[in-house]
Formats: C-alpha cells, sequence, structure tokens
C-alpha cells in the first residue's frame, strides 16, 4: 500500500492535460453562453419569463445573484444585459487563448453563480460543473503552460513545483470517480433503471423519436433490451473507479463512459453536459496515458521537469 501511494502521488505528468481542460472548458463556456444571447434577458432579466421572486420560492441563495449586478449596471447603463454578456464573452475568450487565466476564471465563476442561482429553477448538470471546471482552473496552475501570459508575461507566472501537477490530475480523477460511482449507486437505490422505463423514456423523447421509433416497453420482445440497457449504465458508472482506474481495463471504460454520453447527446440533446462529462473524462484519463507529448518536452516544461 505504501509503495501504490508513494507511486500514484509521485508519477510524473506534463500539462497537456491542463492546457486541454483550460481550452476546452473555456471553448464550451463561450459556446454555450452565445447560445442562449438572444434569450439571456427573457430567462435571467429584470423582464424574465418567470419573475425571480418565484424562482426564489423553490430556491433561495445567498450569493451576489445578477438581480443585484444589472441594477447596479442600470446607473451607468440603459442597457445592462449587454455589458454583462460581452463582460462574460470576454473572460471566456481570455481563459482560452491563456490570458491570466486564474482571475479570469475567479471572475467568471462569480459572474456565472450568480444568474444561474438567481434563476434555479432553469440550472442542471451543465451548469454545476460549469462552476466546478472554473474553480479548477482557478485552483490548478494553468496559467502556467501554453498561455499569452506565459509568453508574454512570464515575471507573473508562479513556478509551482513539479508535484502540483500531479496534484491537479489526481485531484479530477478522485472527483470524476466520485461522482460516476454516486450516480450510479443512486441509480440502484431506485427503480426506473432496473426494469428499464428509465431507458424506454430518453429513447422516447421527441428529440430521438423524430428520427426513429422503438417500440414500447410493454412489448414482451423488447422489455429485456431497455432493462439490459439500464444495467450497462448502472455498471459503466458504479463500476468507473475500478475498470477506469486499471490499466488493460482504461481504455475500454473511458471509451464506453463517452459512448454513454453522445447517447445522451443524441437521446436527450443534452449537448453541453456531455461535453463537459467528456472533457472531464479525456483530461483525467487520455492525457498522459495514451495521447503523444511532444511539443511539452523541452520547450514548454520547466527545468525541473525536462531533466527527471
Amino acid at each position: 500500500m505504501k509503495n501504490f501511494l508513494n507511486t500514484y502521488f509521485n508519477k510524473t505528468f506534463t500539462p497537456s492535460f491542463l492546457v486541454f481542460f483550460r481550452i476546452s472548458i473555456g471553448s464550451i463556456l463561450l459556446i454555450h453562453f452565445l447560445s442562449m444571447w438572444n434569450d439571456f434577458d427573457l430567462l435571467y432579466g429584470r423582464n424574465s419569463i418567470i419573475p425571480v421572486e418565484i424562482h426564489r420560492v423553490f430556491y433561495s441563495y445567498d450569493v451576489l445573484s445578477y438581480s443585484r449586478i444589472e441594477s447596479f449596471l442600470l446607473n451607468y447603463s440603459d442597457n445592462p444585459g449587454i455589458i454583462f454578456k460581452c463582460t462574460y464573452i470576454t473572460f471566456t475568450i481570455f481563459i482560452i487563448l491563456g490570458i491570466f487565466s486564474r482571475i479570469s476564471a475567479l471572475i467568471l465563476l462569480l459572474l456565472q453563480i450568480s444568474f444561474v442561482k438567481t434563476a434555479a429553477l432553469f440550472f442542471y448538470g451543465a451548469d454545476f460543473f460549469s462552476s466546478m471546471s472554473l474553480f479548477y482552473i482557478l485552483l490548478f496552475p494553468t496559467s502556467s503552460y501554453f498561455s499569452i501570459q506565459k509568453k508574454y508575461f512570464p515575471k507573473t507566472i508562479v513556478n509551482f513545483p513539479i508535484q502540483s501537477l500531479n496534484i491537479s490530475k489526481r485531484i479530477i480523477q478522485l472527483h470524476i470517480s466520485i461522482a460516476y460511482f454516486f450516480s450510479g449507486f443512486d441509480k440502484i437505490l431506485g427503480f426506473n433503471w432496473w426494469n428499464g422505463e428509465s431507458v424506454w423514456k430518453s429513447l422516447n423523447l421527441p428529440n430521438f423519436t423524430h428520427f426513429i421509433h422503438l417500440p414500447s416497453i410493454f412489448n414482451e420482445k423488447f422489455k429485456y433490451f431497455y432493462i439490459a440497457g439500464g444495467w450497462m449504465i448502472i455498471i459503466i458508472e458504479i463500476l468507473y473507479p475500478v475498470f477506469i482506474n486499471i490499466n488493460k481495463t482504461r481504455k475500454l471504460w473511458l471509451t464506453l463512459t463517452i459512448l454513454m454520453h453522445i447517447g445522451i447527446i443524441i437521446s436527450f440533446n443534452l449537448f453541453f453536459f456531455s461535453a463537459i462529462m467528456i472533457i472531464w473524462n479525456l483530461t483525467s484519463y487520455y492525457f498522459n496515458y495514451y495521447e503523444k507529448d511532444k511539443s511539452y518536452d523541452q520547450t514548454l516544461l520547466p527545468a525541473n521537469i525536462s531533466h527527471q
């Protein structure tokens, strides 16, 4: 056990996973926000289709809300929404380019929480993982590699020890493993996944049935297909922490998990949620395991890493 822990927490990783994580998350947040640009005021503004007071009946959070930011900006502009939206877009671009990405992530996290928590009835898994992703961009040394800040403002970069890459990698691996385990465990506690009902419902949503129509779960010939599908998802999630961390089964489990999220995109149309989860999976268990790290060996790695 001692040798395992020593190897686990002292393995050398290259920063490719951090670069991928920062650029990919920044890009997804940018696309996600642009997708609701025209409807932003209808969802979160003072003239929203569901008043803020109704949201607060169900969920109340002690945070800096978008409504308060909007009221403040009204003192300086007749269109506070455009100021907020342009500010949000600017900091997502800063994260992508690596322009003080950790500070940008902090500001973006506060802005994201402000409107997500304001309209609590609208948020879902993608919003939770967006917030957590921004927190990790803030926490990890994401400004230190392949960034404009590193190239043009090197004196502003804090030189983190080699262990910081290992710690960053292990934290996100532990996080995603725990998340999948409890997601699978929660499905076991119910019955909808056992009997295939949840799979049948997901495959009979309008987004999917627009292209193909599958038979009912009550059809004796096909009910075992839905039951097998439900149990397959439970097994993928609850055993994720085990098989994703075994060298011989890692690639299989990574592939199955990504295919599961592609299925979620097709059936539920939850593109942004699945995209973020695929990014987390690739960050955790693809980079430094299967991709070729060529560009970091001598140019972008600190001296204490390149001599390891």
